[in-house]
């Protein structure tokens, strides 16, 4: 078992963060919809006011390579990201998982590499 996370860094003036959160929204809420999305959220870092954490736990791999590889995938994103003066996007896997005083250990594919939406 394993479990996936989409991750995006956001640095967004203050001008702009409502538009972003807007957009955000919009685009959160349509991935919400996608096959093997379980959740999202934003965050914003309490250290540097305008940075912003987009992540979103995936039931797998090709879940994401789904989502990324949609038609709508790219002007969707984009909307978020014309908002924003940088962005960083990746993937995460749990190597390790802590609950209840017990330590789990995740064993994510050894195969799983950078998903990449088509260009």
């Amino acid at each position: 078992m394993y479990e996936i996370f989409t991750y995006g860094r956001f640095e967004v003036e203050p001008q702009n963060e409502q538009a972003f959160f807007d957009a955000w929204s919009e685009f959160a809420a349509w991935t919400s919809q996608r096959p093997g999305s379980v959740a999202l959220r934003l965050a914003r870092d309490v250290r540097s006011a305008g940075r912003f954490i987009s992540f979103g736990q995936w039931d797998d791999a090709d879940a994401v390579r789904d989502w990324k590889s949609s038609v709508e995938f790219k002007g969707r994103l984009g909307l978020v990201v014309s908002q924003a003066k940088e962005f960083e996007p990746t993937e995460l896997v749990t190597l390790r998982k802590a609950a209840g005083g017990a330590v789990e250990q995740l064993s994510p594919p050894a195969t799983i590499e950078a998903i990449h939406a088509p260009t």
